[in-house]
């Protein structure tokens, strides 16, 4: 299992974790809960910064974009996550 808490100031404080060919996003704010996505429904992940200079943890489905600001300290972390889900994407290939 690999575990990044993305942001820890703000409101929301973001951890993304993957596991069994699943994305969790947890949200403190959340009451509803947070995002689950199984592999074969990403069409895309990556670390991405924009043009503000801010790192973003960018995902795409089908029907969803997602982008989740990456605090700095978590930069290693977080391509870590995302080299693992591509992999299993790829492996996945539904």
């Amino acid at each position: 299992m690999l575990e990044v808490q993305i942001s820890k100031s703000g409101m929301t404080k973001v951890i993304v974790t993957f596991h069994a060919n699943t994305l969790e996003y947890f949200y403190a704010t959340s009451n509803g809960g947070g995002r689950s996505f199984h592999v074969g429904h990403i069409k895309n992940i990556e670390l991405v910064t924009n043009k503000k200079g801010k790192h973003l943890l960018h995902m795409e489905t089908e029907y969803h974009k997602f982008d989740d600001e990456v605090e700095e300290r978590a930069i290693p972390k977080t391509r870590e996550l995302v080299a693992a889900v591509q992999e299993a994407m790829k492996a996945a290939n539904l």
